[in-house]
């Protein structure tokens, strides 16, 4: 055993020769570091770097343990600080760090919070603080005042909506139950909370739900029926199936050229607006807008374009699709089909008993041309200015605390970026990833690669940065790590993945190279970059000796961490999320375009429900090895589902107590002296706010009577006129994330907040109501 003495350090420190294991209790090893060895630098360095030595001595003890938790499986989706715990154990030092500020609470979106790692905040005292320092009373009074400091601009807002519902009530509704003004109070309380982003979205509406159930405002049957419709449900199968679409990379190759290499916002967001558009004239809109999300998100990234100016559009753009033709949405074939119920069109025959007439197909298709014009004008202009910067989700909170590699990536001839410029392979702007160099294939170096750089066959890629962000790379086909052995792995690309591991500090491998240690043969795995305090690991990893807390980035397969999560070599083993590459073989790429184009065909000419092609289609998607199960458990976003069926149990509060009938009559009594194109206005509105707060086929479906009545007391009004406002109307969903499913979508993806879309969308909203009666009344007077 080996002793010395620090310069400034009382202590004396023991450590072991590289190759000697240490038998040490974990507990005498923590106890017996010197403070100078358990020093830690600045947060936004990396985990390893926070245990590094004091420079006045060159030698370190990193306080690593020996083996994970042995009742702990591996965990592959760890956050940084569980990450840093779990593999340098802080809570064992003697002298453990102040922890960063934690993030506010009143926000659920990330890129939406101001309070990141290291960013100084104000001290609020809970209320227990403030009662044992003040005495109850002033504790109660201190703590009146924050809470309107800091919340008087929601309050003002239910106190404006509580007013205007009860001069409605007194001065225009027919006497309603005290059930609908309940049902209206918790209207009023559950978009307050999304308003604010107090609670995650998926909160807010279930607990909406829950105090209608508890004030049998809905009876329970009504409140859970959005989980068992439908609708719902094939939402949740169009999730695994989009997973498998993504995993063949069947669309890369058409949105490749579809979406091209754009230089500005506007000119993006029309490459995907106008194929969109035309796509969801003719096919459902929500399976296209679920298999392009993930498309649009790596495209996005790959371009350095703000997702949140692209998701938003590609979803508005949908919905405005969806109107171009009586096939687009749910919600025009719902119309057609209380049309032909109600003959409100007349009789196939003429007679009176006869079967109603129905839409045609494209009739409403002039009126949707020009809105989706008018629509796209409006997206283009003002996105730059009322939609806001969001970044790229999830990637702001790794940067800022970041595990950094230098990877090398080999160009391959197959890759579709040979013959790109750097600019144009979308490799220059990479949020937390740099080209450091590129070598050409007879050894030229390019050490400042500049963005006109053409991209060869052959070039080996040095990149800098973040793991997470390497992962995007790892997924562009023909791109591959440029280490040896990762070639020499016998493992099909589209099952392996991205591991880290942190050597421990009794680890065989401590002191040697992953040549000298069989590092692959031994662990099926190829070691493509190193972390080692804070510093890039330059040398070729063959060259390497490998160090007690080294974070190794290694290439493996999928048993990897069942296999090797409690080996004594490594201290922690997590697998870097979403690092799966997509298959890339023509055979697959086939089998998933004919599934998903059969799925859309069968739904589209209603031979069989869209649930049911979608539930076929996921199922032949895995049969098929197109997807694995594991992927497509992962695929199904819970919160999305639970916010639209949430949706519905408010939806039928609504309208079980009679509240939004009240609501509907209101708003079209109040345009109707203004004449036909009044009313026309009356329906879009009365139709668009329902649709705002409930479901679009429930708002048609409340709103359909009314027009009924309308069209009974009134003979000058078209009754075509009335029937494609009503469905210009379900459709104008764009002033909130609950209004269309596909909005519930993107949210989270785009990392929108709800006044995102009320700023955003209630213009256009407007916009196209002013355009769309007034094209209506033009065409059908």
């Amino acid at each position: 055993m080996a002793h010395r003495r620090s310069g400034s350090a009382a202590a004396t420190t023991t450590v072991n020769p590289p190759n000697e294991p240490d038998y040490a209790p974990r507990s005498n090893r923590s106890r017996n570091a010197s403070p100078a060895s358990t020093r830690l630098s600045s947060r936004h360095r990396s985990p390893v770097s926070r245990a590094r030595s004091s420079d006045n001595i060159d030698f370190q003890v990193i306080a690593i343990p020996d083996q994970p938790d042995a009742d702990a499986l591996p965990d592959r989706s760890l956050t940084e600080r569980q990450f840093l715990e779990r593999a340098l154990q802080t809570d064992a030092l003697p002298n453990p760090p102040t922890p960063p500020p934690l993030p506010n609470p009143r926000s659920s979106t990330s890129v939406d919070n101001p309070h990141y790692y290291g960013t100084p905040t104000k001290y609020n005292p809970k209320f227990s603080e403030l009662r044992n320092d003040f005495g109850l009373p002033k504790a109660l009074g201190k703590y009146t005042v924050r809470f309107l400091k800091l919340n008087w601009g929601i309050l003002l807002f239910m106190l404006v909506i509580s007013i205007g519902l009860a001069m409605l009530g007194i001065f225009a509704f027919d006497p309603l139950p005290w059930r609908a003004w309940a049902a209206f109070a918790i209207l009023v309380i559950t978009l307050s909370l999304l308003i604010t982003n107090a609670l995650p979205t998926a909160v807010s509406m279930l607990l909406g739900l829950t105090l209608m159930l508890v004030l049998d405002i809905v009876s329970p049957s009504r409140g859970i029926e959005g989980f068992s419709n439908t609708g719902v449900m094939s939402v949740a199968i169009l999730f695994i199936v989009a997973e498998g679409i993504q995993r063949t990379s069947v669309l890369l190759p058409i949105f490749r050229i579809v979406l091209g290499k754009p230089k500005y916002i506007w000119e993006a967001q029309l490459r995907i607006m106008l194929p969109i558009a035309f796509i969801s004239a003719f096919l459902n809109n929500t399976p296209v807008v679920a298999m392009l999300i993930p498309v649009v998100q790596s495209w996005s990234r790959r371009a350095d374009f703000p997702i949140s100016k692209l998701l938003m559009p590609l979803n508005n753009a949908a919905i405005l699709g969806g109107t171009l033709t009586l096939l687009g949405t749910s919600t025009n074939l719902v119309v057609n089909g209380l049309a032909i119920e109600s003959a409100i069109l007349g009789t196939v025959d003429g007679t009176v008993d006869g079967v109603g007439k129905g839409l045609p197909i494209f009739g409403i298709t002039p009126i949707g041309a020009i809105m989706l014009v008018a629509g796209i004008v409006y997206i283009v202009f003002f996105s730059r200015c009322l939609l806001r910067d969001r970044g790229q989700t999830g990637v702001d909170s790794i940067i800022r605390n970041p595990r950094e590699y230098t990877v090398a990536l080999l160009v391959q001839q197959r890759s579709p970026i040979v013959g790109d410029t750097v600019q144009e392979a979308g490799l220059r702007h990479l949020q937390g990833l740099y080209l450091v160099e590129v070598t050409r294939a007879d050894g030229t170096l390019i050490p400042a690669v500049a963005p006109e750089t053409k991209i060869e066959a052959g070039d080996t890629l040095l990149f800098a940065g973040v793991v997470e962000t390497v992962t995007e790379l790892y997924h562009i086909p023909g791109l591959v790590p440029a280490t040896g052995q990762s070639q020499k792995m016998k493992i099909e690309r589209h099952h392996r993945r991205l591991v880290e591991l942190v050597i421990a500090s009794s680890s065989m491998l401590v002191g040697k190279t992953a040549k000298e240690s069989k590092f692959r043969s031994r662990f099926s795995a190829a070691i493509i970059a190193v972390h080692r305090q804070g510093e890039h690991v330059k040398e070729k990893i063959a060259d390497i000796k490998l160090r007690a807390g080294d974070t190794l980035l290694v290439e493996t397969g999928s048993e990897f961490t069942l296999r090797f999560g409690k080996d004594s070599n490594f201290a922690l083993v997590s697998e870097v999320s979403g690092s799966q590459p997509p298959r890339e073989d023509r055979l697959h790429m086939l089998i998933a375009a004919a599934i998903a184009i059969t799925m859309v065909a069968l739904a589209t000419a209603e031979v069989v429900h869209l649930m049911s092609a979608a539930a076929g289609a996921s199922f032949l998607l895995i049969a098929t090895g197109c997807l694995s199960l594991p992927n497509a458990g992962r695929a199904v976003d819970m919160s999305v589902i639970l916010t639209i069926a949430a949706s519905f149990g408010i939806s039928n509060g609504m309208e079980d107590t009679g509240a939004a009938e009240q609501l509907a009559n209101f708003i079209v009594d109040i345009f109707k002296p203004i004449g036909n194109l009044g009313l026309l206005f009356g329906i879009y509105v009365g139709t668009a706010l329902l649709s705002s707060v409930i479901t679009n086929n429930a708002a048609v479906t409340l709103m359909f009577p009314v027009i009924s009545n309308v069209l009974k007391s009134s003979k000058d009004i078209n009754s075509y006129a009335a029937l494609y406002t009503l469905m210009i109307g379900a459709s104008s969903s764009f002033s909130t994330p609950i209004g269309y499913q596909t909005n519930l979508m993107v949210h989270g993806p785009g990392g929108y907040t709800f006044m995102d879309w009320v700023v955003f969308g209630v213009p256009l909203q407007l916009i196209l109501g002013v355009i769309g009666v007034l094209t209506i009344n033009a065409f059908h007077s």
